[in-house]
């Protein structure tokens, strides 16, 4: 038996109680005239008091009664372990394709259905769908969904444990960028599986690539034959630090990677972008040294604050220690634990600033020592002019597939049992009963004893 509030329990303090009445029973003497001293005047009154228990079983069910009023104060309730209810499970399908699915797939879909699955749409809401819908012919919009919002999103709508099956393409675009952990198993039923080529032309920072992709891999050719100016960047820190090197360390890996020359404090043009590695707002000089329209990246000043947390860049998350307080009062890019600006962006002075409230300091945050840290420069150094996509393109035309290698990644939560399911049962109007009982049993003892001074008279 457990107790949901416990502490009403303190109330069976309340059995001294009992205790005290029967043991403290006093009883008073009687005064008797006899008439050949009558004359003499009254007798003296005599008194006896006695401290013993007279009556034990009027006392039990006193106690007893006390001791269940302060049983229902705690609420008393059992845990009992009950067994799951069997779930059999869905098929999840596309209806824009029900019919051409249900045709190659007819004998396992059949088998299915024999045993007591569900066809749902593989879309917003998972509405369920019979066997006529495969008459129907018409098209419905288009999710922007992903596979990865879908499969999660089913989690609300899927018994726990149950068995899914689904149908669909295993195309790598369909994907978000991390695979959903689900409660319920999956199995899924790949289409298309015919191998197929496609190739196409991409630029990026102004730069031309031929795109050939596979079911196994999408690989990119350079068609630039000359050399492209070189990216000029500005710097300055602070005396006394050493973030430019990190900076710097940062600067080469990206001109090496894009076999892009990058030019540091150049005096022969003006910058593309500008660090500027200081607590003091940038100058009117160093802003001028950017082109217009060019990228500032700037230290913000202000309350420093020792709060552990961690940047949330690209779906990962880097430890950082310090930041400053921010006004979160423009765009934010980068975000700590608490949705705290780590980074903002606005457009000023005819460029366009990004304010970063931490430092490129291993003593404020490890970002200087994540390959994420490359990743996220690289838009703003060599793609100023669209610094959304971080150099990543998700072409209609890449035929990458999720490899069957991977399904263990759908893994069921093992935190909570499988088959037993522990529920709490309430037992409150059984002391009620009980207690009722008692009270009934108490109240016809009290009226059926009869007080001693009665018994002596007759």
């Amino acid at each position: 038996m457990h107790f949901l509030y416990p502490i009403g329990l303190l109330a069976l303090a309340g059995l001294i109680v009992p205790f005290i009445i029967h043991l403290w029973n006093v009883k008073q003497g009687k005064t008797i005239k006899i008439g050949s001293i009558a004359l003499l005047g009254e007798s003296s009154r005599a008194s006896a008091r006695s401290f013993k228990i007279n009556d034990w079983l009027l006392l039990l069910l006193r106690c007893l009664l006390l001791a269940l009023l302060a049983f229902l104060m705690a609420k008393p309730y059992l845990k009992k372990i009950a067994m799951a209810e069997k779930r059999t499970g869905w098929v999840l399908l596309d209806r824009a394709t029900f019919k051409q699915v249900f045709e190659s797939n007819k004998k396992t879909i059949d088998s299915l259905l024999k045993k007591g699955y569900e066809i749902h749409d593989f879309n917003v809401g998972f509405k369920t769908l019979t066997l006529k819908d495969t008459a129907d012919d018409q098209t419905k919009p288009a999710t922007n969904l992903s596979f990865t919002a879908l499969l999660h999103a089913a989690d609300q709508f899927v018994p726990a444990r149950a068995n899914v099956y689904l149908f669909a393409n295993r195309r790598l675009t369909y994907f978000g960028n991390e695979l959903p952990v689900l409660n319920y198993k999956l199995n899924w039923v790949p289409l298309n599986q015919t191998d197929s080529l496609s190739s196409w032309i991409t630029g990026y920072a102004e730069e031309k690539y031929e795109a050939k992709s596979s079911p196994s891999s999408t690989t990119y050719r350079n068609l630039n034959s000359g050399d492209l100016k070189p990216i000029n960047v500005a710097l300055h820190q602070a005396p006394g630090t050493a973030d430019g090197k990190y900076l710097i360390a940062a600067l080469k890996a990206i001109g090496s990677f894009t076999n892009r020359k990058i030019m540091i404090n150049s005096p022969a043009a003006k910058a593309d972008i500008g660090f500027w590695l200081s607590g003091d707002a940038a100058t009117a000089k160093f802003k001028s040294s950017i082109t217009t329209n060019g990228i500032l990246l700037q230290y913000k000043n202000g309350k420093v604050i020792d709060e552990p947390s961690f940047i949330n860049l690209d779906g990962r998350h880097v430890k950082l220690s310090k930041r400053i307080a921010s006004a979160n009062n423009t765009k934010k890019i980068w975000s700590d634990g608490f949705g705290n600006a780590i980074l903002t962006k606005e457009k000023a002075d005819g460029l366009r600033i990004f304010h970063f409230y931490s430092r490129f300091n291993p003593a404020w945050n490890e970002l200087v020592w994540d390959g994420l840290f490359v990743k996220a420069l690289m838009p703003m150094v060599i793609s100023p002019e669209n610094t959304a996509d971080f150099g990543f393109e998700n072409s209609p035309a890449d035929q990458r597939r999720v490899s069957a290698r991977q399904n263990n990644v759908f893994q069921t939560d093992k935190t909570n049992p499988i088959t037993k399911i522990v529920q709490n049962v309430p037992i409150q109007p059984l002391f009620w009963a009980a207690a009722l009982l008692i009270f009934v049993t108490e109240r016809i003892l009290s009226f059926r004893k009869k007080p001693d001074d009665v018994k002596n008279g007759r």
